[in-house]
């Protein structure tokens, strides 16, 4: 496919504003990162496991968000409002409802980590970390659902500004919560989350203003206390295992964590500044792949034939490709650069953590492509509503290739951080090829069904 492919600068002007906002978005939890490791080494590594931890809970529930964009889509290319209105207000319901039952997992936080064997004392600030990240959780599942809303209809510009506004706003928070300023006390890691809470309801509320007076005309907020089982149904049945799905990607690098934590401080802090670099990176995969969600899912609603949602799928990857390997170019070429952004040099034990940061960084370079690739493969699956399959290969993909692969060789061959590493790069390749392989034998299948 050329670059001058109507297709190729669709998908790229759809997916900048997402690129930038889950960007921005993923900004407000490396600056918990950044500033904490200007806080205190303990405060860095009990942030790292109590993210890690946050999030292997928080993508499960945003899998039912993230089910509203090709239902949305779908909807809205055939103009039917109602069913767009239906969705989206019971995409909300179950946020609330997961958010609910998952408080508890946060309030006896303390005593799960010390079940999966981390440091007594680092678990006991990460509990003090995770308590208040609890009660964000309905906030930030609420805005990825209203995120998703506005993805599925196109309207990704205020996604982006929204985001971005709330960047500043983090970065001041945490500067009077950790450290105390202004006269507030100083709140270390508390400060942090408590941050995060406030940022998260500015969001909503943002989102909130702008799909009911700018987007009046489907009325999600109408009757919302009013159920429709039929539609809580289907965004359930589609949520859950892009839920699951994610949680089984999220559990590879939070088992990473948690194995670079039997390792020592140092090893995890080093994982830690590394997997946000990576992380960061990786948001412009994420963009890509909810913007090829939104345009195959449209393309699939209004019952295109097979050439266009190929050309899309030509278009995700060639986008990815090239964004990777300038990447891989980057994390190659200034290592300590990029690091150093992320610890304080006077810290203690942090010159150990820069340079074993950097080696790690040398395999987040390896996995870089695959991981793009993975993401797209699954962006473009569920924009044909394929969620089933998908979920059963990325299971096998990231926790018996992955996480089984990693432990092997970090614990059983004795490589260590490395070793982990590797398992990470194994899994995701996996992953990244039976996906894609998946998408294309699934269309060919849909297109023959449709001529019988």
């Amino acid at each position: 496919m050329k670059l001058s492919n109507p297709i190729f600068h669709k998908l790229f002007l759809l997916a900048l504003p997402l690129i930038g906002s889950n960007v921005a978005q993923f900004s407000l939890n490396i600056v918990d990162t950044a500033m904490l490791g200007h806080y205190s080494s303990e405060a860095l590594a009990s942030a790292v496991i109590g993210g890690s931890f946050f999030f292997s809970i928080f993508i499960i529930g945003s899998g039912f968000s993230f089910a509203i964009v090709p239902l949305v889509a779908a909807y809205d290319a055939q103009n039917d409002h109602i069913k767009v209105r239906r969705v989206a207000r019971m995409g909300l319901w179950v946020s609330f409802i997961y958010s609910f039952f998952t408080l508890n997992l946060f309030l006896f936080s303390e005593t799960i980590l010390l079940a999966i064997g981390q440091n007594s004392e680092i678990s006991k600030i990460a509990k003090d970390y995770l308590i208040i990240m609890g009660f964000s959780m309905f906030p930030a599942l609420a805005v990825v659902t209203l995120r998703s809303f506005l993805t599925g209809l196109k309207f990704t510009q205020i996604i982006f500004w929204i985001t971005f506004a709330a960047f500043p706003i983090k970065i001041f928070l945490n500067w009077v919560l950790i450290f105390g300023n202004l006269g507030i006390p100083e709140l270390g890691i508390k400060g942090a989350s408590l941050a995060t809470l406030l940022v998260q309801f500015i969001m909503l509320f943002c989102f909130i203003f702008f799909s009911y007076y700018k987007l009046y005309r489907y009325k999600i907020f109408d009757r919302f206390w009013r159920l429709d089982f039929d539609f809580l149904k289907k965004v359930f049945l589609l949520g859950y295992p892009i839920g699951f799905t994610y949680f089984a990607e999220t559990s590879l690098f939070t088992s990473s964590a948690i194995m670079m934590g039997w390792l020592g401080k140092v090893e995890l802090a080093a994982h830690g500044i590394t997997m946000q670099l990576a992380g960061l990176t990786f948001m412009f995969h994420v963009g890509l792949s909810q913007a090829s969600t939104a345009l195959v899912g449209n393309s699939f609603g209004k019952k295109e034939d097979k050439i266009k949602l190929i050309e899309i799928a030509k278009a995700t990857l060639l986008l990815t490709t090239l964004y990777a390997f300038i990447v891989i170019s980057l994390f190659i070429t200034f290592p300590e650069f990029l690091l150093s952004l992320f610890l304080d040099k006077n810290l203690n034990s942090s010159n150990d953590i820069l340079n074993l940061a950097v080696l790690l960084l040398m395999f987040a370079a390896i996995f870089h492509l695959v991981d793009g690739l993975q993401a797209s493969g699954l962006g473009l699956l569920r924009g044909i509503q394929d969620v089933q399959i998908p979920f059963i290969l990325a299971l096998l993909s990231y926790w018996i290739f992955g996480i089984c692969s990693g432990y092997i060789l970090g614990f059983i061959f004795k490589i260590g951080s490395i070793g982990i590493w590797l398992g990470m790069v194994i899994g995701l390749t996996v992953a990244s090829i039976s996906l894609i392989l998946r998408f294309y034998l699934k269309v060919n299948s849909l297109y023959l069904e449709k001529n019988i």
